[in-house]
């Protein structure tokens, strides 16, 4: 499993190696770099070709390409949560017309790849939880909170599955970070994992104040864009930050059935493979989308789908969607486009 998986980011490396070579739009200084960091892999030197990649991300932050590679280095590693850190970078970038069609046919490439590679930082995610769960009544609220940042961090769909323990880790970042917030101190990481935990929550606007703040402390480059490219996604709407988790592969089933109310049934064989194969359909669509108004199509497909089978009776937990739609004063519409649909 070992060497299949070096032979996997090896064969990474060349072909970004190749791609470099003929890049248009890609700093010399940065390619260089990038050929040493392939250098050292193949070498066995992870923490070399580790730092020469960030070197080169510093030369051109705005990369997903430079990004996906020290994201595959850094998991090799085991340093899960740096990865994902340049993995959502790589999922939220666009095509660009300056860097060519070959860096864009590498970016579609890398971000199908990123959806594979899902499930292992959701395993690590699900771990972090049940470390949490286990040690809940500690004393140590910090840690705890600390411990959840991570488990959410690393699986999307558990910020959306344990929102009470999200708002009570929420609560014990701010009052640990009292000072910080009154703006008397800066304490970098904490301060940005309050920041995450904020836009989990759906709290824009304390997110926006803490990642503007940041950028009056930081001065690295690659730092820099990190928290401008988070700030610049707060501002997506709904309906591009739907779009992008779904392709991303961090939209799963259980989110589709929380979304039509089939959390409340237990599916049958046939209704699961009915609902994986819409995620599936939308993924595909998703990944051969060339512009915003066909990435928005797959969404009206998917809304469309579940409001006919609504209409035709056909949706698991139907009833109980109803009783709460009916209680909210909602419709199925109403509440689909909540969800950014």
């Amino acid at each position: 499993m070992r060497i299949g998986k070096i032979l996997v980011i090896s064969l990474v490396f060349l072909l970004a190696v190749t791609y470099i070579s003929n890049a248009k739009g890609t700093n010399p200084e940065a390619a260089g770099l990038t050929k040493q960091a392939e250098e050292a892999y193949k070498a066995k030197d992870l923490e070399k070709a580790s730092q020469l990649m960030l070197e080169a991300i510093k030369k051109e932050p705005d990369n997903a390409v430079f990004r996906f590679i020290y994201g595959k280095i850094l998991t090799d590693l085991k340093d899960y949560l740096q990865a994902k850190e340049n993995f959502e970078i790589v999922s939220r970038s666009r095509p660009s017309t300056e860097k060519g069609d070959e860096y864009n046919q590498k970016l579609k490439t890398y971000k199908k790849k990123i959806k594979d590679l899902q499930d292992e930082f959701n395993q690590k995610g699900e771990e972090k939880f049940n470390v949490y769960l286990k040690n809940q009544d500690s004393k140590q609220r910090l840690k705890l909170a600390v411990t959840l940042f991570q488990a959410f961090k690393l699986n999307p769909s558990l910020r959306y599955k344990n929102y009470d323990e999200l708002k009570n880790a929420t609560k014990i970042y701010e009052e640990a970070l009292d000072t910080s917030l009154k703006g008397k101190e800066w304490n970098k990481e904490p301060m940005l994992q309050l920041a995450f935990l904020y836009e989990s929550s759906n709290l824009k606007d304390k997110a926006a104040e803490v990642y503007m703040r940041a950028l009056d402390y930081i001065k690295d480059p690659n730092e820099e864009f990190i928290i401008t490219h988070k700030f610049d996604y707060l501002n997506r709407s709904s309906k591009e930050k739907l779009l992008d988790t779904i392709e991303a592969g961090e939209f799963s089933q259980k989110d589709l059935e929380e979304l039509i109310g089939s959390q409340t049934e237990k599916l049958n064989t046939e209704e699961k493979a009915k609902v994986d194969t819409m995620i599936s359909d939308a993924r595909a669509k998703l990944e051969n989308a060339a512009t915003q108004e066909e990435r928005e199509e797959v969404l009206e497909e998917i809304k469309s789908s579940i409001l006919e089978k609504q209409k035709k009776g056909e949706l698991p937990g139907q009833e109980k969607l109803n009783e709460k739609l009916k209680k909210d004063g909602k419709s199925l519409e109403d509440y689909m486009k909540e969800k950014g649909f």
